[in-house]
């Protein structure tokens, strides 16, 4: 069972053809993307530890996140999206490092 992932921010393939996808930076933007859990909210509390901003409410950033329009998302920096695979998807949330804070600043800015 092969998956891909897509980067929400910018739209490069961040992986593909693989079964397994491991946290990393999207090679196009610089984007981090942590998480690849089979819900939304799991991903996201994953993601913050990941991000070090694991004192961050995951139900609340899992909201703020999803209520952000495509352009919006792009403007901030942070996004979340699934992979596309055969069967039962992950969630991965994406994260572009903040001028100031990195991605931790970002997400608190949500």
């Amino acid at each position: 069972m092969s998956a891909r992932l897509d980067c929400p921010l910018c739209g490069a393939t961040v992986a593909e053809g693989v079964e397994e996808i491991t946290p990393g930076a999207c090679p196009s933007c610089g984007a981090g993307y942590e998480g690849g859990n089979a819900s939304a909210p799991d991903a996201v509390r994953t993601a913050l530890m990941g991000f070090g901003a694991g004192s961050l409410d995951p139900v609340a950033v899992t909201d703020a996140v999803f209520r952000l329009t495509p352009a919006d998302a792009r403007e901030r920096g942070v996004a979340i999206t699934s992979d596309e695979r055969d069967g039962f998807y992950r969630w991965w949330l994406f994260v572009r490092s903040g001028d100031d804070g990195g991605p931790a600043a970002v997400l608190a800015g949500v």
